[in-house]
């Protein structure tokens, strides 16, 4: 694989936004991934977050550091704007490191672990439809063939 291919953002759900981890990024990748991380925050707009890690290996110890350092500065941004984080793990190893970020550097807004994408996009569109953006959660919704508790064909 590629190091240019580890990384990829979907937007086409906007605000749903998609970024999904595969195999082991090299530095630079990881590096653009933060900076593009920083492009949507930078955007001003509330969204909400689906990182599918299941294909990821664990990042190097200094990509982790610079995460942490991102999380830092970013802080204030994601808190204003990101409306929540769902992460879908399957690794423990993934999950343990993770936590070790969030406990160095508590991650800023709402964030779920899920074992499926349509768990998260389930929980994102929750979220989307709590912070008023009803297009966007039901455009979610749709796309993914979900329906809310007590919501029924009749309604949608």
């Amino acid at each position: 694989m590629s190091p240019a291919a580890a990384i990829t953002f979907d937007d086409s759900l906007w605000p749903l936004l998609i970024s999904r981890f595969r195999g082991t990024a090299s530095d630079a990748c990881f590096e653009a991934y933060l900076e593009q991380g920083a492009a949507y925050l930078r955007r001003g707009e509330l969204y909400v977050s689906i990182l599918d890690m299941g294909k990821l290996n664990l990042p190097s110890a200094s990509q982790r550091q610079r995460q942490q350092e991102w999380l830092s500065v970013q802080k204030q941004a994601m808190r204003e704007r990101v409306i929540g984080c769902a992460f879908l793990i399957d690794s423990p190893i993934i999950r343990l490191g993770l936590s070790t970020i969030f406990h160095l550097v508590p991650m800023p807004s709402p964030y779920v672990a899920v074992s499926s994408m349509s768990a998260g996009a389930l929980w994102a569109s929750q979220r989307l439809a709590e912070h008023g953006l009803l297009e966007g959660a039901q455009r979610v919704r749709r796309h993914f063939g979900l329906e809310l508790p007590g919501e029924d064909a009749r309604s949608g």
